[in-house]
């Protein structure tokens, strides 16, 4: 039986993503894992005018520099910095997650989903392409930030296993 030691929490600063942070520490004390935040940034995730004032590769800096800022800052209480590491990788959200999942070896991704059911159906939705694209099991729950806090009570974890 394969153990439970690296989990990836991928966060995008949403509500959603702040509220899994219960789902991801129990996740951690069960199986005595490391958590490895990652964010993955657009690059391109600016405003058009922004390109008439200055140079691409000027503005996509900055992007970077706020992107690492913020992802130094979030959650530092529940997840310091100097145990549990921290990852910026920039391009398609859910080709980046499960290309680091794969290579990385992480064991296990826990991430919320928040898409609306129209946006899913037409768009897709960043967690519904990493649970296609990953070779490991997905943990995910949709509306964690509106349900009501409370012990969270999991003596055992089944994953099905991936075709």
């Amino acid at each position: 039986m394969r153990t439970i030691q690296n989990i990836l929490f991928p966060v995008d600063f949403s509500p959603c993503c702040a509220a899994m942070v219960a789902f991801v520490k129990r996740g951690a004390s069960i199986f005595g894992a490391r958590v490895t935040l990652v964010h993955v940034f657009d690059l391109y995730g600016h405003h058009p005018s922004q390109l008439y004032v200055r140079p691409p590769s000027e503005v996509a800096e900055e992007q970077e520099i706020l992107a690492r800022h913020k992802l130094g800052s979030f959650l530092k209480s529940e997840f310091p910095v100097g145990e549990c590491p921290r990852i910026l990788l920039s391009g398609d959200a859910a080709t980046q997650i499960a290309q680091l999942a794969r290579t990385d070896r992480f064991d296990l991704i826990i991430m919320p989903t928040h898409a609306g059911v129209f946006r899913r159906t037409l768009l897709g939705s960043t967690t519904a392409k990493v649970l296609n694209d990953t070779d490991c099991p997905v943990l995910t729950t949709q509306h964690a930030e509106t349900i009501s806090p409370r012990q969270l009570e999991h003596r055992e974890w089944v994953c099905a296993p991936l075709a």
